[in-house]
């Protein structure tokens, strides 16, 4: 499981085919795995929010489009 070995856990997500399309050419053009993009984006992006301010955000929005 890469690099984090017993330290890692398995995460299932689901990707428009336009996103998925997108992943598997930036993967192409860089030379690496689609895992390892995706899991450098949820490193970047937990790294970004700190405090989770940003999800909790986006939550509301989507719960007040329902």
């Amino acid at each position: 499981m890469g690099r984090d070995g017993a330290n890692a856990k398995r995460v299932t997500t689901t990707l428009t085919i336009s996103r998925k399309s997108q992943l598997e050419r930036l993967a192409k053009r860089e030379g690496v795995k689609e895992a390892w993009i995706v899991r450098r984006a949820v490193e970047r992006y937990l790294d970004e929010i700190g405090n989770g301010s940003v999800v909790g955000s986006e939550q509301e929005a989507v719960h007040a489009g329902s």
